[in-house]
């Protein structure tokens, strides 16, 4: 321990003595994070418009209520004209024709809502989700009401309305309502893509000290092997720590968010961390030259956040890209994370979650250990 202590210092010492690597850790996720953290905060205003077409019978009354539940959209009535006007000047994202002759529709198997769509947008994607949602439930009502009197199908609806079972739902999966997981997650998300180019970055400078003859000298030093690599690892890891701790820091006193249970997010974290340093030692034990890494961490790091869901939620994107988005450590980072910060702590998805990222892990550092060369 002696001799690992001097190595994590003197690497702690030269990373904070450098100004742009402290923009990179700290600055920049900070900033990254109140910008965009402060758009998500205001959500009422930045929902997503969509407008609701429909006559003045009572199972379009309550069909319109059953859409307006989902509350991630701002939902507004207009006529079949004005609402083409909006969608065509992109001031609603999407509008939702419901049929008169919805009975009918049910009946003969036919598509229950008419969508006017100019783009298919992300925000898109999410609503007609939720579109095919309501159709098999108003489907599932009908049906029921087949066999009892005419006026059965609207009183169904209004029942399903009346339901809370969404509520409910919604609040089994995030149980502290103050608790602005949106937010977290994307400061998060910022964190985990900028500790990538950070630690990388640190960890690639094992390749200009071989050039310089720094590693040299420390490889007939008296300290050994796993010594120094334990020494040079630490430092990451505390470094990766560091940063982590003043974000958490950071969105507290800006947007007073919460982070679950510390006895699950601070083991977690540390093994996201853990794994991002492997990432950085893998990449500096593949190349041969710094700017040989830093071109690949460029091109790695940020496919590899689009994909695993730091950029934006992998809900919305197809179900393809979802199973694509399991090769990379960031979506199983980010959905440990979710399960920490909205309070539902489900056991087997946090235990699968760590589980990958211990995976990546080993990997990572069996790539990095073989590729560096103790010479």
């Amino acid at each position: 321990m002696r001799k690992i202590f001097p190595i994590l210092s003197l690497q702690l010492k030269s990373f904070f003595k450098t100004p742009g690597a402290l923009v990179l850790m700290f600055i920049m996720p900070v900033l990254f994070s109140w910008i965009f953290g402060g758009m998500s905060a205001d959500s009422e205003q930045n929902k997503p418009v969509v407008n609701i077409v429909g006559d003045r019978t009572e199972a379009s009354a309550q069909i319109t209520k059953l859409l307006k539940k989902n509350r991630n959209f701002k939902w507004e009535t207009a006529t079949l004209k004005k609402a083409r006007e909006n969608v065509s000047n992109e001031k609603s994202i999407a509008a939702v024709v419901i049929s008169e002759d919805i009975e009918k529709r049910l009946t003969e198997q036919q598509t229950l809502f008419d969508v006017i769509v100019q783009k298919k947008s992300q925000e898109y994607l999410a609503l007609s989700a939720h579109l095919k949602g309501t159709a098999r439930l108003v489907s599932s009502s009908y049906q029921a009401a087949d066999s009892l009197e005419a006026a059965a199908f609207p009183n169904i609806l209004a029942a399903v309305v009346e339901q809370k079972g969404v509520v409910v739902e919604k609040q089994t999966l995030d149980k502290d309502p103050n608790n602005h997981v949106a937010i977290n997650l994307m400061v998060v998300g910022f964190a985990i893509m900028f500790m990538m180019f950070g630690l990388s970055g640190a960890a690639s400078a094992i390749l200009d000290e071989r050039r310089a003859g720094t590693w040299g000298r420390l490889l007939i030093s008296p300290a050994r092997k796993h010594e120094i690599i334990i020494g040079y690892l630490s430092s990451y890891f505390l470094m990766g720590w560091i940063q982590f701790a003043v974000l958490l820091i950071a969105m507290r006193l800006m947007f007073g968010t919460g982070w679950g249970k510390l006895s699950y997010l601070v083991p977690f974290a540390s093994l996201v961390i853990l794994s991002v340093v492997g990432f950085g030692l893998m990449v500096a034990g593949l190349v041969k030259t710094k700017q040989q890494a830093m071109a690949l961490n460029a091109i790695l790091i940020v496919s590899t956040c689009m994909l695993g869901g730091v950029y934006w939620p992998l809900d919305i994107v197809p179900e393809m890209m979802q199973k694509i988005a399991l090769a990379v450590p960031q979506s199983w980072a980010m959905s440990g994370f979710k399960e920490i910060m909205s309070g539902s702590l489900h056991s087997a998805t946090l235990i699968n979650d760590s589980l990958a990222l211990f995976v990546f892990t080993v990997l990572f550092f069996a790539i990095g250990l073989r590729g560096i060369k103790f010479e």
